[in-house]
């Protein structure tokens, strides 16, 4: 359908990234592929070894966000799938204060990932080929971690990105007066990030009526990410991904979450 189209994938140089690229790849669905990474050596050696392309992008950093929109713009000036699946997740031995962490962890996993969205819009509106958005979040981020009266708060069907960012910022300062699970943020950095996402996806879904816009948990896999401790194969994984990339459109679900490739609650 409709001229060249093009699907992104963010940190696609490894892991489950890696194998929704691959994937994507293998369906013909796209011309062109691009392997959105902030590291060029192993960016460039993943796109040769798929037959993709290789942009830099480090998602959370607003200088190589722009520049990669920039670039992505002047050379295809169009977009049909954006896969959001760069994170970062501190590990369990990390030194770093939990404190320490809640700023990295949702800048790039909530505060980058939608501000790199938001500003694709455009490009996604342009496409005439169905497009998607898919974010890959995880089952960490369950409603369930937070006090009641915040999980109807993430899950109102009015919900804006203006409040949910009031909400986000309103954690971030109960984590740096040490009361966040006083208040019943939970506590985790990682979860309460991806929770923000699945929240953010729903609202943009609800704006964006054109494009399909969900959100996937590839499951406790065997990648770097989870120090090689999960039990699901990283291609089994990604799946859950692909399918909401290559469904038809009028089966493609909306603000949905979806876990072992069906819609399942959040």
């Amino acid at each position: 359908a409709g001229g060249m189209r093009v699907a992104v994938v963010t940190g696609a140089n490894k892991g489950v990234g890696y194998c929704i690229a691959q994937q994507i790849v293998s369906s013909q669905l796209f011309n062109t592929v691009i392997l959105a990474c902030r590291d060029p050596s192993r960016g460039e050696a993943a796109a040769r070894a798929l037959g993709a392309e290789f942009m830099p992008l480090e998602v959370g950093n607003p200088e190589s966000t722009l520049a990669f929109i920039a670039a992505l713009k002047s050379k295809y000036g169009r977009l049909d799938a954006l896969v959001n699946n760069a994170a970062i997740a501190f590990k369990a031995s990390d030194p770093t204060p939990f404190a320490g962490q809640t700023k990295p962890t949702l800048d790039v996993n909530y505060y980058g990932t939608i501000a790199l969205t938001e500003a694709l819009l455009p490009l996604l509106r342009a496409s005439n080929a169905n497009p998607r958005i898919v974010n890959v979040a995880s089952m960490a981020g369950r409603l369930s971690q937070l006090r009641p009266d915040l999980q109807s708060r993430f899950a109102s069907p009015t919900l804006t990105l203006a409040e949910l960012q009031a909400l986000v910022r309103s954690f971030e300062e109960d984590v740096s007066a040490g009361v966040h699970q006083k208040h019943g943020w939970g506590n985790s950095n990682y979860g309460f990030s991806k929770c923000a996402l699945i929240a953010a996806t729903r609202v943009l879904a609800r704006d964006n009526q054109h494009i399909k816009i969900n959100a996937c948990c590839p499951g406790y896999c065997r990648t770097d990410m989870s120090s090689n401790r999960g039990g699901q194969p990283p291609e089994v994984g990604a799946r859950n991904a692909v399918m909401l990339v290559e469904m038809p459109a009028a089966t493609c679900p909306s603000g949905a979450f979806i876990q072992n490739c069906k819609i399942s609650t959040w």
